[in-house]
């Protein structure tokens, strides 16, 4: 063999040998939702169910309940809507319309991004109990909104790159800034809105911290905090085996929107130039 093709040989092996070790957790957690609590305590472990015990899922699913699922895809879309609101207009304005004190507004946007979550936890709990919203869904959902300096980078990063020309022809046309936002620069953002989408709510669906402070009652409970007594080793809520096919349920819809996205996503990301 020549030398490129035991180069790519190399490389090849590499990347599976890296994928079959990132995937070993996922198929192992995969395959102990299906088996039994004795199987899942056996020694040495099964690989491999001995028994399929599919009703595990239905207790995962009993153990969750359909409030709490709903939960998590409300709050999780609830922030992405908001931000989106907030940061495709902002990062068009920072991109394309002229303003002055620029600089000084993307260093103000940008600093939160280096600051730690936990280290804004107890001043914003404040906040969100001077106006109220201790226990609701503005309280869980507005708070988390509002960390929009990475989506406003990306958006401002990918307007531009736009074309100057595409602007300058639609403002000749008569057309404003918000036309042209909504009619020429959003539909071209398709990718950085797809990559963006998937990134906003792979965030927010893993999001424990939060949610666990400001409502941590069943009414308001999201999927992280109802698996949390189960990452502690609380089994006696639930078996193991059932704690892993909860585990899976609540795997299963950002997997859904990465697999789905993950060509957006690429795109997204390369052309707004962060990396």
């Amino acid at each position: 063999m020549t030398g490129n093709k035991w180069s790519a040989a190399t490389r090849y092996t590499l990347i599976v040998l890296c994928g079959l070790i990132m995937a070993l957790p996922l198929f192992y957690l995969l395959s102990a939702s299906l088996m039994s609590a004795q199987d899942i305590r056996a020694y040495p472990p099964h690989l491999l169910p001995p028994t399929t015990v599919w009703h595990n899922y239905v207790d995962a699913y009993h153990f969750l309940s359909a409030r709490v699922i709903a939960n998590s895809f409300a709050f999780s879309i609830g922030i992405l809507l908001v931000q989106l609101l907030i940061t495709i207009p902002a990062g068009f304005a920072l991109a394309k319309i002229p303003f002055r004190w620029v600089g000084a507004v993307m260093a103000v946007i940008i600093v939160p991004m280096f600051v730690p979550t936990n280290m804004t936890l107890i001043p914003l709990y404040v906040i969100v109990d001077r106006l109220g919203l201790v226990g609701s869904y503005a309280g869980m959902i507005l708070p988390v909104a509002g960390q929009t300096a990475f989506a406003m980078l990306l958006f401002r990063q990918f307007f531009a790159t736009l074309p100057p020309g595409l602007i300058e022809a639609a403002k000749l046309d008569g057309a404003g800034w918000v036309r042209v936002l909504v009619q020429i620069a959003l539909p071209l953002a398709k990718p950085a809105l797809a990559a963006y989408c998937s990134i906003s709510f792979l965030t927010a669906w893993n999001t424990y911290i939060w949610p666990q402070v400001i409502a941590p009652d069943r009414e308001h409970q999201v999927m992280t905090v109802a698996l949390a007594p189960l990452a502690r080793g609380q089994y006696n809520m639930v078996s193991p085996s059932v704690g892993m096919a909860a585990a899976v349920i609540s795997m299963l819809p950002v997997l859904v929107i990465f697999v789905v996205f993950q060509r957006w996503y690429i795109k997204g990301v390369v052309g707004s130039g962060i990396e």
